[in-house]
């Protein structure tokens, strides 16, 4: 056997040697096994075992196979406290020029109201001041000569010692008091005679007259400040602060207890480096982790009971995750005052010059007033919200930015015909603008979808081209070509209210493809498509059409239902909230997606007169006119069924049709599918069959019901042509 000592922990650990009088072979190779499957894991782990081939003895320091352990923590590094998070060297208002002008502004609007305030109110101060200076006066020398005489302190106790009938004491302290006067009375006396001097002085014509009046009027406010009650101050108060209750670590674990979560609040952890909680925009921030099986989104689901702990107003409370951190991690912002009453920082680009389609710009800001960007090249845009929820306001943040670069083109369909856009009609080529809920402006928001369809089938070879000159690397619109070949240069399309259009029993099918064709191809081609809606379901927001758009921004909603449809299934899960706004009141507010971290952010407010002013700039960079664009005719899909009908078919599958009039006519059928050409005709009241041919029955038309519904539209053309004759007569 070896000398080697085995540790205490080994003696205890180790198994009892089988006595020699026990004969267990099964056992044995038991032993045997367990010991090659020890050696084996030691050799893995590191471990050296000493001694004979029993294994009963280790090298002491060492872990016996089976015990459990912890992993050793990672070597330490020397330089690690050179990567631990930081506060900013210098104040956010004070690095952040936007940030810089709007506290200024503040202040200067601050100093204003309270100089108006008290301007109108002079009369009145003029009044108090002449009431209260003379009690001043009163009061002031009754003061000056309480002290002169020693009165003061001294009265009391005399007048206690002559209630006893002491007059020993009573007369001590009356020689005590002289004592006192008697310098007191050549201190006064100086006093006064410096104080008539100083009269004098000012009275003389040394003075000037301006700081005769100034003295006075000083010295009559100081009187009147002396001699007013306390409880009744001359000047009125201006400002009522609102009450606040400063965030704290106790008052944040008070708050996350309220929504039910956590039962004990040293569950509640303030990481360290994160902890502390700190002054972020016009607010507080606290970062805590909390307890296991408890993840953020939950308190975010429990906002009003969470406001509740806090006794502090909905929108003055914003839990959120966050992003690239563990679920458990919350960040609870909590405002100075409800977000609602906040004033928004003015939108940068209105004095900051041009954009640039293919860089980032200021979209908005979110609830800590911190800017929130957006970026339009190689992305398309939704814009979804209920009635009243800030739709429109927020696609006029897009278009204003997008048309302070003048190289951008511009296609605009209201199918609501509210006006909203009517600012941009002037930035907009002939056909590509249009305002109206009738079927002539939905056709023509049509067209525009296939002149877009008709751009991304051009552009792809004329980009790929540039790019092989060395103007990209890749075979994707930029600036350097945009500039170079203005045949490329990017579009920013918007149809406002698109369930409109998608719904339309004629044109829906057929836009719903030409759409989801432009989203799929044109965003590396230089089209940015931007869609607005209302209606928030299935029919209204195809899949095809919504899983390709990367930006979403989903505005005041009703339920989880329309969050989910809107920015994609689980972003409800995740956190977002937008179903808390308000319809009709937190107007611009959403949850944007598809641009970094999920955001909260409340679109920069541009009213229409301020949209009108940027159009004209926008105009102007354009040179003040409009370009021409080659829009695809409006097509009779009936005649053109005619036309490329293949003599001596009786019928024909619509799965056939459509790739034939995509090929005779693909500036206006390009993007058709058989279910669109299908709804096109099937609006027509002709009704769709079943058709054989080629030995296969499927859906499609017969040639007789094209003749037949010809014939019947001549007649009727001839009947409405009598008509007007007879009419004219």
């Amino acid at each position: 056997m070896s000398t080697h000592t085995p540790s205490p922990v080994a003696e205890e650990l180790a198994p009892e040697p089988v006595p020699d009088d026990v004969v267990n072979p099964g056992a044995a190779q038991i032993v045997n096994l367990g010991q090659r499957r020890a050696d084996r894991v030691a050799a893995e782990q590191g471990l050296v075992v000493v001694g004979d081939d029993d294994g009963e003895s280790v090298e002491a320091g060492t872990v016996l196979v089976g015990t459990v352990v912890d992993p050793p923590d990672p070597p330490g590094d020397a330089l690690a406290f050179l990567d631990v998070r930081r506060t900013p060297v210098f104040p956010v208002w004070l690095s952040d020029s936007q940030t810089r002008r709007d506290a200024m502004r503040r202040a200067v609007a601050a100093v204003g109201y309270h100089a108006g305030v008290h301007a109108v109110r002079i009369p009145v101060y003029a009044a108090l001041v002449a009431w209260y200076a003379p009690q001043g006066a009163a009061r002031l020398t009754g003061r000056v000569l309480g002290w002169t005489s020693a009165e003061v302190g001294n009265w009391g106790l005399r007048q206690d010692a002559a209630t006893r009938n002491d007059a020993k004491t009573w007369l001590e302290l009356d020689r005590h008091r002289q004592r006192q006067a008697s310098w007191r009375w050549w201190v006064t006396g100086a006093g006064v005679l410096a104080a008539v001097a100083a009269v004098l002085v000012v009275l003389s014509g040394v003075t000037p007259g301006w700081a005769r009046w100034l003295l006075a009027a000083v010295g009559l406010v100081a009187l009147a400040r002396y001699g007013r009650p306390v409880d009744k101050p001359i000047l009125a108060r201006t400002v009522v602060r609102a009450k606040y209750r400063k965030l704290t670590a106790e008052l944040t674990r008070k708050g996350i207890m309220a929504t039910g979560l956590v039962k004990k609040p040293e569950d509640i952890v303030f990481p360290a480096g994160l902890g502390e909680i700190r002054r972020e925009g016009p607010g507080y921030l606290a970062v805590a982790d909390l307890p296991d099986g408890v993840i953020a989104v939950d308190v975010v689901d429990k906002r009003e009971q969470l406001a509740g702990g806090l006794r502090l107003p909905l929108d003055q409370v914003w839990p959120e995750t966050m992003p690239r951190e563990h679920p458990g991690r919350l960040a609870l912002w909590v405002a100075d005052k409800p977000v609602s009453a906040m004033r928004q920082p003015a939108w940068p680009h209105l004095s900051g010059g041009a954009t640039d389609y293919f860089k980032e710009f200021v979209y908005g800001f979110d609830p800590r007033m911190r800017k929130v960007m957006y970026r339009m090249d190689e992305r398309n845009s939704l814009f979804a919200g209920f009635p009243g929820s800030g739709k429109s306001l927020s696609g006029r943040v897009v278009c204003a930015a997008m048309s302070l670069d003048p190289i951008v083109q511009f296609a605009i369909f209201d199918l609501a015909g509210r006006g909203d856009y009517d600012m941009f009609e002037p930035l907009c080529a002939p056909g590509l603008f249009g305002s109206g809920a009738d079927e002539d402006t939905k056709r023509a928001a049509y067209r525009m979808l296939l002149w877009l369809v008709k751009q991304c089938d051009e552009r792809g070879p004329i980009i790929k081209g540039w790019a092989q000159q060395g103007l990209n690397t890749e075979n994707k619109l930029n600036r350097a070509i945009a500039m170079r070949d203005p045949r490329v240069r990017p579009i920013a399309a918007l149809i406002d209210e698109i369930q409109e259009l998608i719904n339309d029993p004629e044109l829906g099918k057929a836009a719903s493809a030409a759409a989801t064709s432009v989203i799929k191809r044109g965003r590396a081609l230089g089209i940015h498509l931007i869609l607005e809606t209302q209606r928030i379901d299935k029919e209204s927001l195809p899949k095809g059409v919504t899983s390709n758009i990367a930006l979403r921004t989903c505005l005041a909603v009703p339920s989880h239902v329309e969050v989910d449809l809107a920015l994609g299934t689980g972003a409800f899960r995740q956190g977002a909230r937008p179903n808390q706004f308000e319809i009709g009141v937190d107007a611009g507010w959403g949850v944007r997606v598809g641009m970094g971290p999920m955001t909260t952010v409340r679109a920069a407010y541009l009213d229409r007169r301020t949209v009108e002013k940027i159009c004209a700039k926008a105009l102007a960079l354009r040179g003040g006119t409009r370009e021409q664009v080659d829009l695809p005719p409006a097509r009779d899909i009936l005649a053109d069924l005619a036309v490329i009908w293949v003599p001596g078919e009786r019928g024909q599958h619509w799965k056939t049709l459509a790739p034939r009039l995509a090929e005779k006519f693909p500036d206006a059928y390009a993007a058709l599918t058989a279910e669109a050409l299908s709804a096109l005709v099937r609006a027509l009241e002709i009704e769709s069959r079943n058709v054989k041919a080629k030995g296969v029955t499927q859906r499609g038309i017969y040639h007789a019901q094209i003749i037949d519904a010809l014939a019947a539209r001549d007649r009727s053309d001839s009947d409405d042509d009598a008509e007007q004759v007879e009419e004219d007569r």
